[in-house]
């Protein structure tokens, strides 16, 4: 302690170095102004610190003339799990309440009437979500989009959120889907995850009140985040952060303590902070990564140096290293790995790519293309399947310059917080941590989405980011707020004018955010939205077509199921494939359609969005038409072995397999005895469909057997009389089969 210091200076100085709560409640305000000189310079005011003069008036704790300077931002503390109050503590309460306000439209989504877009459907087809009584054996044992994970003969994802799915059937017992509950559920918890973000900003990084409202405010209206909230699957990012920011807020104080909280304590904060991580974990996987999060807490708080605080440290970092091993062991234990089977090439078609050096360059490219979305996020997709993305093939793509500029804002990025954490003094040292952590918590959330350990179910999510945006935003806050406090020139200038670019920039964002929360307000507008806007996406393209084709704009949907096919050189793709050989057909164009559904049959497809059947079903009733009759029957019988209960192959299989068995000479009674038991088996699969008695009585009146036809052309009268009078009109029982066909 310098020689001259006045008591009460040196008391308030050895309290906030403590970490005692209102160390300059004795002090005078000069006297407050003196402690906190010291403080940060190490030096008295009017004495030359050691980078020159300073102007302490800069660092003095705010409102210095007031009677209760410990009452001033700079002077109160975060405490564990309750912070300390003032007026000052509303602000980021008031600035995410007005950021919020761009999700003002969720209000009026509905998910009834605006449709069930994309893999949104599939809470509505989850057993565990919509049944009476809760399974949860089942909720245990199927992956996120309720498909059995341990079922050999089922695919699976193998994406395990069992509490994100419970917060959903918790949604639909309350309210059902026909309101906006599920989206305002979303926004409700993205508005508290902002204020649980403001709360770490202040607690774990040191920022003053308004700086964290600044963070929470920008996380709040992040345009990024629009994926997440009314994308209602992307759930799983937003309480995966709620219940980390727990587990931080639990374990702030092991990471400040000077060890003056019992080990006991300790230890038992340790545990709990841990069930929280793997709470997060089975909200989203990427929770269990923020082990290595509280290992890198400890860490920094180990090179502080501080007395007598070493083992337990070590200690906990050896627990954390073990209990976090052990949890994501067992996670991938669990699942029998994360590797995702039979993955097709158009949701990531890096991965599909057999070629390493070009997988190694686009990757690098998607890496730049996710710190552009959260730099500059003007261009939002709800798709960037192929071929959105095209794969990079050598050094002289001009597209690489992403990546580099990436890779280098980290790595200076890194470089600076370091330095920062060097130079800082020891009272500044936990506010220096804060780009460090800021770092950390991007750089673990977004490895798992890098591709680098295992490939994952898609390209470029926007959802994705939700985890990793914190960080960044947090480095950058950060820096901002650093370069305010000890940056050269006039504090004043500097403050205004950061705090105008960053204000414009909220309102920039807010704006954004509001716009894309209209994009996202029904099914139809989202597809037209995004499709006419992402050309080369085959999903958003294949999206549109069927838009178009629901309203019978044909012509349409055909050049947009065309661009779909057109965006893998190798025409893979089933599902836009098989749709455009409909269109096709329909039309009569018969050879085209041919064309497009052999290799529709040849394809890849979902078996969560097309039924193997129905794409062998249609090219066997195109090649009836061009006049392959016998290889037109062998796909009607693929399609009803794929699926035994699907009577429309059953009764085009009849109509096929009765004619060829007529058009032989002699007649093959063998053929004509499978296609009536066909028929029959339609029959017994739909009974109450009129047109399947209707084909049988044709069929059994062409055999002969016109007794049975009479019976079954009786039953086609009362299921459909106005059809089975306007045909008897014409004479009698028709001669000709009825093929079923209709668009999916």
């Amino acid at each position: 302690m310098k020689p001259g210091v006045p008591p009460a200076v040196a008391r308030a100085i050895v309290g906030y170095s403590c970490g005692v709560s209102r160390p300059f409640a004795d002090c005078t305000p000069s006297e407050a102004r003196t402690a906190w000189a010291l403080l940060q310079t190490g030096a008295l005011p009017g004495e030359a610190a050691d980078e020159g003069d300073v102007d302490y008036s800069e660092y003095a704790p705010a409102s210095p003339k007031r009677e209760r300077p410990q009452s001033s931002e700079k002077e109160e503390p975060g405490l564990a799990l309750g912070l300390g109050f003032s007026a000052s503590a509303l602000l980021p309460l008031a600035m995410v309440g007005a950021s919020m306000a761009a999700y003002r439209p969720v209000l009026d989504f509905n998910m009834e009437t605006g449709g069930f877009f994309m893999d949104d459907v599939m809470i509505r087809r989850n057993s565990v979500v919509v049944d009476t009584t809760l399974d949860l054996r089942r909720l245990w044992t199927t992956d996120y989009w309720g498909l059995e994970m341990f079922d050999p003969n089922t695919w699976t994802h193998k994406s395990f959120r069992p509490l994100t799915v419970l917060t959903f059937r918790w949604n639909y017992w309350a309210h059902g889907f026909g309101n906006c509950g599920f989206h305002l559920t979303n926004a409700l918890l993205h508005g508290l995850c902002s204020l649980q973000l403001a709360i770490f900003g202040r607690q774990a990084c040191g920022l003053p009140w308004a700086w964290a409202a600044l963070l929470a405010a920008l996380f709040a209206t992040h345009p990024v985040h629009t994926e997440s909230i009314c994308y209602v699957v992307g759930r799983a990012d937003i309480v995966c952060a709620q219940v980390l920011f727990l587990a931080t807020q639990l374990y702030a104080p092991l990471s400040s303590s000077d060890g003056s909280l019992s080990q006991s304590k300790a230890w038992l904060r340790l545990l709990f902070a841990c069930l929280l991580v793997v709470t997060a974990g089975l909200c989203k996987e990427t929770g269990f990564t923020f082990f290595g999060f509280l290992v890198i807490w400890e860490v920094l708080a180990l090179l502080r140096g501080q007395l007598g605080c070493g083992l337990p440290r070590l200690l906990r970092v050896l627990a954390l290293l073990v209990i976090g091993s052990a949890a994501c062991v067992a996670r991938v234990w669990y699942t029998s790995g994360t590797q995702i089977a039979r993955m097709d090439p158009y949701s990531n078609p890096i991965a599909a790519s057999e070629d390493s050096y070009v997988r190694l360059l686009s990757y690098a490219l998607v890496h730049g293309m996710y710190l552009k979305l959260l730099a500059w996020p003007v261009f939002l997709c709800y798709d960037y399947s192929m071929d959105a993305v095209p794969l990079v093939q050598s050094l002289e793509d001009v597209r690489l310059l992403l990546p580099a500029a990436a890779y280098g804002l980290l790595l200076a990025s890194a470089t600076r917080a370091l330095a920062g954490l060097r130079r800082a003094r020891a009272r500044q040292r936990e506010s220096a941590e804060a780009p460090i952590l800021g770092l950390a918590i991007f750089v673990l959330s977004f490895l798992p989405m890098t591709n680098i350990l295992f490939p994952i179910g898609t390209l470029v999510a926007e959802r994705l980011l939700y985890l990793p945006s914190i960080g960044f935003l947090i480095v950058a806050v950060c820096f901002a707020r650093d370069h305010v406090e000890f940056g050269s020139g006039s504090r004043r200038i500097r403050s205004f004018v950061l705090w105008a670019l960053a204000l414009s920039l909220l309102g920039f964002w807010w704006r954004l955010c509001y716009n894309r929360v209209m994009d996202w307000q029904s099914v139809e507008q989202i597809t037209l939205v995004d499709g006419l806007k992402q050309l080369r996406s085959s999903r958003t393209q294949f999206n549109l077509a069927n838009l178009y084709l629901q309203s019978q704009r044909l012509d349409e949907a055909l050049a947009a199921y065309r661009r779909s096919v057109a965006a893998d050189p190798l025409e893979r793709d089933s599902q836009p494939l098989y749709h455009a050989g409909q269109i096709l057909m329909y039309r009569g164009q018969y050879e085209e359609a041919q064309v497009y559904l052999h290799k529709a049959v040849t394809g890849y497809f979902s078996p969560l969005t097309l039924h193997e059947e129905e794409v062998w079903h249609d090219y066997g009733l195109v090649l009836w038409h061009v006049g392959r009759h016998m290889e037109a029957a062998h796909n009607f019988q693929n399609a009803v072995i794929t699926n035994p209960s699907f009577p429309k192959g059953y009764n085009n299989l009849a109509c096929a397999l009765v004619l060829l068995g007529l058009s032989n000479q002699p007649m093959n009674v063998q053929l004509v005895q499978q296609g009536l038991q066909a028929a029959e088996q339609a029959i017994s699969l739909a009974p109450h469909t009129p047109l399947y008695w209707r084909n049988a009585a044709v069929l059994l009146s062409m055999t002969g057997d016109q007794q049975s036809a009479i019976a079954a052309w009786e039953r086609f009268r009362q299921a459909d009389p106005h059809t089975a009078a306007a045909e008897e009109a014409l004479g009698g029982i028709p001669r000709d089969c009825t093929w079923e066909f209709y668009f999916r």
